[in-house]
């Protein structure tokens, strides 16, 4: 029943820096699907609040929990009377229900008087990526595409990285820049700057730095990110490049075949050896598959049989019914 409401508020942090983003919820539970949360939007001196979307999720007992959420950034230090407006709980189109939230306090901590109002108040996350991918080319447009977000930091307090735009060996060229709206509370900012290398080698793009203040360690801390270096090539150096990687592919598939013959030749040898031995009275037979055998391994030449033993179980391990019999051959063949 919407009298059996049962409401509640949740400061996630109570004590905060100044330009520290916090968050506060309101939420309801109840039992229709349909229901939904609505107010105005807060209005607090010395707070910036943004409103994330409304919710309404299933929870246990086949009930639904109703929330709204604000973002909360203080800028002036000190004790903060934080007093949202009344919430309207609506089912069917019109307000079944009303309740206006009791007064929050936060205390809000000046930040040390070194830091200038640009350093962001927490981590501001970067990723970037050239395009076209793979090996450039002088003279010709490219894009470095640059990705700012945080959950913690909003876009105003994002480094501005344009100001950093120097580049000796790449001509660049205004940015674009696209503000997607916050997903989830997570704030971004998307740069997309043309730009044209001037020569052959790496690409130099400008590597970025900012510093920013740990709220969890009270630290001015620093980040310095370096940017995709990717090969740029003229037509000779690839022409040059196309001759090396086929020279070396072709050596790759010399070295592939003698190879490959090199051990077709030693498994031949090693099975003629065995067929020898299969057959009897053959020891002229089997001297010579041994003999064949020790040239396709690479073995000493004239070897005694229990030298060509030791060099076999060395290459193939120990064979003890060989040992016995090629011993057994050997004895016959100085029996006779």
């Amino acid at each position: 029943m919407v009298a059996d409401l049962h409401w509640t508020i949740q400061l996630e942090d109570v004590q905060v820096w100044q330009r520290e983003r916090t968050t506060l919820t309101v939420a309801v539970q109840s039992t229709d699907r349909f229901a939904t949360l609505e107010t105005s939007l807060p209005r607090i001196e010395g707070v910036d609040v943004q409103a994330l979307p409304a919710t309404n999720e299933a929870g246990t007992d086949g009930k639904r929990i109703l929330r709204l959420t604000w973002q909360l950034s203080a800028h002036t230090p000190g004790k903060q009377t934080l007093q949202l407006p009344i919430i309207r709980y609506n089912l069917n189109g019109r307000d079944a229900a009303q309740w206006q939230p009791p007064v929050q306090k936060l205390e809000v901590q000046a930040l040390p008087p070194y830091l200038p109002p640009t350093i962001p108040v927490g981590n501001v996350q970067i990723d970037s990526h050239i395009e076209p991918s793979g090996i450039l080319q002088p003279g010709h447009m490219a894009y470095w595409h640059i990705r700012l977000h945080s959950d913690a930091v909003n876009t105003a307090q994002f480094p501005p990285i344009l100001k950093q735009m120097r580049s000796s060996g790449v001509e660049l060229f205004p940015a674009k820049v696209d503000k997607p709206a916050s997903d989830g509370g997570q704030y971004r900012l998307e740069y997309h700057i043309p730009f044209k290398p001037q020569s052959s080698g790496r690409l130099d793009l400008p590597t970025l730095q900012w510093h920013w203040f740990a709220p969890e360690t009270a630290r001015l801390e620093h980040r310095q990110y370096t940017p995709p270096r990717p090969w740029v090539l003229g037509w000779i150096w690839r022409g040059v490049m196309g001759v090396f990687s086929l020279l070396a592919l072709l050596a790759s598939l010399w070295f592939g075949v003698k190879l490959a013959d090199k051990y077709g030749q030693q498994w031949r040898s090693k099975r003629r050896i065995l067929q020898a031995l299969q057959m009897p009275d053959s020891p002229h037979r089997v001297q010579k598959a041994m003999r064949e055998c020790a040239t396709a391994h690479g073995w000493a030449e004239n070897l005694s049989v229990a030298q060509w033993l030791t060099c076999w179980e060395q290459h193939y391990g120990t064979a003890d019914n060989l040992r016995i019999q090629l011993q057994a051959m050997e004895r016959a063949r100085f029996a006779k």
